[in-house]
């Protein structure tokens, strides 16, 4: 008998919409109806012609704990991503302490485990001293991630040669490698440059870590991994230098590259206007570099979009743009500004379903998840794409309060969110189910 049924839908399966409905049975989708030739029985949800896209897969969360969790914790940051229609979150390892031993891998599974609504994996850290973590890694993360510049705590690997080293045994094991490229050098000078200058506006912060200092490292990082024949995936790739790039190493080795809504949706002037609450790495860059992510995404060089949802708490914002903390939240904004550019006109719906959830899977080697398919996990998205909101800091689950997207009316919400067959988000409301790790293929 079947657990639940969902029937007048437009459905966004990878080879097209179709109208029809889902029978979910034992968490897993056992079949999928074109027309209305359902069965009569179970628990019934009619979607009213709405669409059911993949649940979302956001690549990119830091969800803060352990070590800051008065920012954001797994159950807050688990909400909101339910809220804004996301059913499986990645992690990054820049916690307190970081995820660069096994045992703290351990906790982070423990802690969320007992919290998140959604379901989960990690991403594993690398740095300049875990050689021997790295070859003790087995199956279970989703990737090793590199810091190619400073961040929180003991995670930078800015020696070329121990990246070398660690994209080695890296390729040997058939694991991923993620990369945060910005050249930390090249930002100590400019950064050393601007306050000599005596500069402290907003932009500042830009001009401290230009576009050079990205395509820099990037450059490093594709040619070191396309020497060891590493899978590299490029995070929040944000000028047109790096698209370039990308584009022109994507067809001669595996490489991947995310962007995020931030880098799409906003620009240096808004830094100028947001101050601290839009200071984030890498930076707002101008709008010739915003339009080149978008045209990245029409050629495949950009193959996913994530949140990189990185919340601060305001009071960490307001202490001037050199010393005021660096992220933005953004996991419960990501796929309603997605669904206010199709009724722009700029994308389709079946393309923000391979963006947001088939090809995250695929580059992350996701079971069972990422589409619409009999056998798969029942993770789906029932979104209305004519529901006009406008986002406010009031209405938002994340703990911190607040998007820098504040006030900006959108048209297209998700109003339910479904993981393996439970109903997680309805209409405004939280169901308290524990999400699971994620198994890979």
């Amino acid at each position: 008998m079947p657990d639940l049924i969902i029937k007048n839908a437009k459905l966004v399966l990878p080879d097209g919409i179709v109208e029809g409905g889902i029978v979910i049975e034992g968490g897993r989708i056992k079949e999928i109806k074109k027309g209305s030739s359902l069965p009569d029985s179970g628990e019934v949800i009619d979607a009213n012609g709405n669409y059911v896209l993949p649940g979302l897969i956001d690549a990119h969360v830091h969800f803060r704990e352990p070590g800051a969790s008065s920012k954001e914790d797994w159950t807050t940051g688990s909400a909101a991503a339910a809220a804004g229609g996301i059913t499986t979150v990645l992690d990054m390892p820049n916690t307190q302490p970081p995820t660069t031993t096994l045992e703290n891998l351990e906790e982070k599974r423990r802690i969320a485990s007992s919290k998140s609504v959604v379901d989960y994996g990690f991403h594993f850290g690398a740095c300049n001293e875990n050689i021997e973590e790295l070859n003790s890694l087995a199956d279970g993360i989703a990737s090793v991630k590199f810091y190619m510049s400073q961040t929180t705590g003991n995670l930078t690997v800015d020696n070329d040669a121990v990246f070398h080293e660690e994209l080695k045994v890296l390729a040997g094991k058939g694991i991923l490698a993620t990369v945060h490229a910005e050249n930390g050098e090249m930002i100590e000078y400019f950064t050393a440059k601007l306050h000599e200058e005596g500069r402290d506006d907003p932009l500042a912060y830009a001009d401290s870590r230009p576009p050079i200092c990205a395509a820099d490292a990037t450059n490093m990082a594709i040619f070191l991994a396309g020497l060891v024949d590493c899978r590299l995936h490029l995070c929040h790739a944000s000028t047109s230098l790096e698209v370039a790039m990308i584009e022109e190493h994507k067809k001669s080795q595996q490489l991947t590259a995310e962007a995020t809504p931030h880098h799409l949706f906003l620009t240096r002037d808004d830094l100028k206007k947001l101050g601290a609450y839009a200071k984030t790495n890498p930076p707002l860059r101008t709008d010739e570099d915003r339009k080149a992510l978008w045209n990245g995404i029409t050629s495949g060089a950009i193959d996913i979009i994530s949140s990189d949802h990185a919340p601060h708490l305001p009071e960490s914002k307001e202490q001037g743009i050199w010393k005021s903390s660096a992220g933005v939240p953004g996991v419960e904004t990501l796929l309603p500004l997605l669904l206010n550019e199709v009724n722009n006109g700029s994308l389709s719906m079946e393309m923000v379903a391979r963006l947001t959830a088939e090809n995250p899977a695929r580059i992350f080697g996701i079971e069972n998840k990422g589409k619409i398919a009999e056998g798969y996990d029942a993770d789906l998205t029932i979104v209305d794409l004519n529901k006009e909101f406008k986002i406010k800091n009031d209405d938002l689950f994340t703990k911190c309060k607040w998007s820098p997207f504040n006030g900006r009316k959108l048209k297209g919400r998700p109003v339910k969110t479904i993981v393996r067959g439970n109903i997680i988000f309805d209409q405004g409301h939280i169901n308290e189910t524990l999400g699971m790790e994620v198994n890979y293929v």
